[in-house]
């Protein structure tokens, strides 16, 4: 077996912390952009960090069943900002460089990112 159950287990957990986090993520874009008008790129950002400081809690609890501690919390936020820096550099080139509606673009960083900060979280943050 390729994954062991117990990272199959983690990763499942991950993916409903992931699932709640991309609601809070997707209203708070919906909010931002369609409400309050803001850029695409400047609501991405603002509902990334939303759902980021949400997901630190849910992950800590219920995905990694990790304690607090502040260098944990240091390095869940350094994989969010490479997450983040990735989800503007996705967003931007979408809307701005290719010009496809924001949407495509969120669909896409929907694909790579989570991947990703599983890895690095897994690997890293809480290990």
């Amino acid at each position: 077996m390729i994954l062991s159950k117990s990272i199959f287990f983690k990763f499942l957990r991950y993916s409903l912390v992931g699932c709640v986090s991309t609601l809070i993520y997707f209203l708070s874009v919906f909010v931002l952009i369609e409400l309050f008008h803001q850029d695409p790129v400047i609501g991405s950002a603002i509902a990334f960090v939303i759902m980021t400081i949400i997901s630190f809690q849910l992950n800590k609890s219920y995905t990694f069943y990790s304690d607090f501690s502040g260098i944990k919390m240091m390095r869940f936020f350094i994989v969010s900002v490479i997450g983040f820096t990735l989800n503007v550099f996705i967003i931007y080139m979408m809307v701005h460089v290719l010009t496809f509606h924001y949407l495509c673009g969120e669909l896409l960083t929907i694909l790579i990112i989570p991947i990703i900060n599983f890895i690095l979280n897994n690997y890293w943050t809480f290990k």
